[in-house]
């Protein structure tokens, strides 16, 4: 089990934790760094230095997406046209008359400074209002972004970038990489997986370990510091059968590692004879009383069942390259009987009426809640459940934490839940500035829109339908392999792909299918699994996406120049033909849909954009020669940015990237 030797851990209340007088960066330093005092008795201290020339710039971190470069130079016109009136700019992405965006700001600064009696001289309409933010945009476009700017109808205004502008971008992702959009670092907790021990990984868990995956590489590309999050259920009542059966089964469990081989039928076996035998029912109820109590043998067998559950889930985290930190129930043990008391202290927790045994639970009703239910943070036998544990949680990673932002990625059934989980953070006053969400996902579904699961009928093992897709996806490749060879295409090139890379290739296009047909639905609806959809190389699909990138990195790898080279010569991108232009902008809206999925938190939105961008190349490979052409050079160079963020945006989604197919 995951623990974080960095956090010092409490089981106080928030009130009764000392706070730091100050952050280190406000404390004055006792002198001054000795590198900024000359030394005294070194008198060449005093003669200037010969000049020398200026340091490079170092490369940027960060690049404005094409909607933040057009919306700073808008801020800054309306500031100055209008500098009383207090209206937020509206600029929206358009293809009306061939325009790239278009500032609707004028009709609601219109009504605003009506409204307020505000209105300039000479302004009667909002075409006027349109007419002097345009003139003013076009003064503070001082790096030349826009071509034109047109002021059309009632008061839009129609906004053309600039195709050197946009040329000079597509060469800086050549020369400084593919770059995030600027953000402010935050300390953000992604809580996602949380398979429980005992049981294994199946289809239900797959959308949240891959949305959450997702999320997390959204958030860390764009600068946070991401603690990726695996509250796996390794604690409860259960357990006391489970280790009754273990003592059971493997009665030398403490000197030998209990050989599970099916964690599945392990648990069915003791819940069977949790159901059925009353003797072994009371020894599960014994076990559970000595596991909570500290007892040293059961705690040992209760780790050896997590051991083995937690080495099979490490194998499909390994096969899907997702990275967890195990921070399981059992973790917040400690920290639930001081967080309850505080809420209890607070006037939040509230006893429920005595039962038959002059027993009483203690309840939360978050003032203003629009759910009936409460959280449940003491049962009358004075035990803990779910509600608890997630309230010490969200506690925990709040003070102890110091997060901003806490993500939590489950299925929708638990909305409710969570929603109640915030409602009482906010009303015990832990939460200030904080942003929590909630990422609800649907169910998946088969063809026919009913819950996904095997011809039994029980439910889908996440390890069986990974196999699967990599196994159709090699039956599929060999296919066309075989036909290729008997019909001689591709100039033999795909007969000639060795066994061994075929298994890989094969690999990260059976993982990458399942995972895209994941994401690139909305998370909040259900999708229908299906193998045949997912694995077919047209439409949109992984696979689809992944043999364009190979045929632009086939294109590359066999230019006479290198980009590298293309680089160190100076040469420049040029957008001669409309199918050239609409590349280059589509390339450049990477940042703008960054800043949107992670927004938004969904990965859907950057599934839209690669399956728009490699349309776009297939539009532009059709009527765009590249080697041995009068562009070459400039379509090389604008190739290898379109494969930059190929790369990139595939990895965000945690897809795989192949060279050759």
């Amino acid at each position: 089990m995951f623990h974080d030797p960095a956090v010092t851990r409490h089981a106080l209340p928030p009130s009764l934790i000392p706070t730091a007088s100050a952050p280190p960066s406000l404390i004055p330093a006792a002198s001054a760094p000795p590198s900024l005092i000359p030394a005294a008795s070194d008198p060449s201290s005093l003669i200037p230095a010969a000049s020398a020339p200026p340091p490079a710039a170092p490369p940027p971190r960060s690049v404005p997406s094409l909607l933040g470069g057009v919306l700073a130079v808008c801020e800054a016109a309306q500031r100055d046209a209008f500098p009383s009136a207090a209206a937020a700019v509206n600029i929206a992405p358009t293809g009306r008359a061939g325009a790239d965006y278009q500032n609707n700001s004028a009709l609601a600064l219109y009504g605003t400074m009506k409204a307020a009696g505000a209105l300039p001289e000479g302004v009667k309409s909002p075409r006027d209002v349109a007419e002097r933010l345009a003139e003013r945009m076009r003064a503070h476009d001082r790096e030349a972004i826009f071509a034109k700017v047109e002021v059309a109808g009632a008061g839009f205004i129609n906004i053309f970038l600039s195709e050197r502008w946009l040329a000079e971008r597509v060469k800086a992702i050549v020369t400084h990489g593919v770059l995030p959009p600027p953000s402010r670092q935050l300390e953000v907790v992604v809580d996602f997986s949380s398979p429980n021990v005992a049981k294994e990984m199946h289809v239900g868990h797959l959308r949240s370990t891959i949305i959450g995956d997702t999320i997390c590489r959204l958030l860390e590309f764009c600068g946070h510091h991401v603690r990726r999050v695996n509250h796996v259920g390794d604690w409860g009542t259960q357990f006391g059968m489970l280790i009754a059966h273990l003592k059971n089964v493997f009665p030398n469990y403490s000197s030998e590692p209990p050989p599970i081989a099916n964690l599945q039928q392990f648990y069915k076996d003791a819940k069977l004879l949790f159901d059925k035998d009353e003797a072994f029912k009371k020894t599960a109820h014994e076990e559970v009383v000595k596991l909570q109590a500290g007892d040293g043998n059961s705690r040992y067998a209760w780790e050896q069942i997590c051991n083995v559950s937690r080495r099979e889930f490490e194998k499909i985290y390994s096969r899907l390259e997702v990275d967890l930190q195990e921070v399981g129930e059992s973790f917040y043990n400690e920290y639930i009987p001081g967080v309850v008391a505080h809420l209890e202290e607070i006037g939040l927790a509230k006893p429920t009426d005595e039962d038959a045994e002059g027993r009483c639970a203690k309840v939360i009703f978050p003032p203003g809640s629009k759910h009936e239910n409460p959280l449940i943070v003491t049962k009358s036998d004075g035990g803990y459940g779910y509600d608890s544990t997630d309230m010490a949680a969200i506690w925990y990673r709040i003070f102890e934490l110091r997060a901003d932002w806490l993500v939590y990625v489950t299925d929708a059934g638990q909305g409710p839940h969570f929603d109640l989980i915030f409602e009482a953070a906010r009303a015990a006053g832990w939460v200030t500035q904080q942003r929590l969400d909630h990422c609800p996902f649907g169910m998946v579904c088969d063809e026919h829109g009913k819950k996904y699961k095997t011809r039994s009928g029980e439910v889908v093992r996440l390890v069986d339908l990974l196999d699967e897709a990599v196994h159709r996806m090699r039956d599929g490749m060999e296919a066309r392999r075989v036909e290729a060879e008997a019909s001689g295409a591709y100039g033999g090139r795909a007969p000639n792909m060795a066994a061994e890379e075929m298994d890989h290739a094969s690999r990260v296009l059976g993982y990458g299918a399942v995972k895209y047909a994941d994401l690139k639905g909305n998370r909040n609806s259900n999708y229908n699994f299906s193998y045949e959809r997912m694995l077919d190389p047209k439409g949109n699909t992984a696979v689809y996406l992944l043999y364009a990138g190979a045929r632009i990195s086939s294109i590359l790898r066999n230019a006479p120049v290198t980009p590298a080279q293309l680089v160190a010569m100076g040469a420049a991108v040029e957008l001669g033909c409309e199918e050239e232009t609409a590349l280059a902008r589509e390339i450049l809206r990477f940042q703008e849909v960054v800043e949107d999925a992670t927004a938004t938190l969904l990965p859907n939105t950057l599934c839209e954009y690669a399956y728009g961008l490699c349309g776009q190349f297939t539009k532009f490979y059709q009527v765009c020669r590249v080697i041995d052409s009068p562009q070459q050079n400039s379509r090389i160079l604008m190739l290898s940015a379109l494969e930059g963020v190929l790369r990139k945006t595939y990895r965000l989604l945690g897809l795989g990237y192949l060279e050759r197919i």
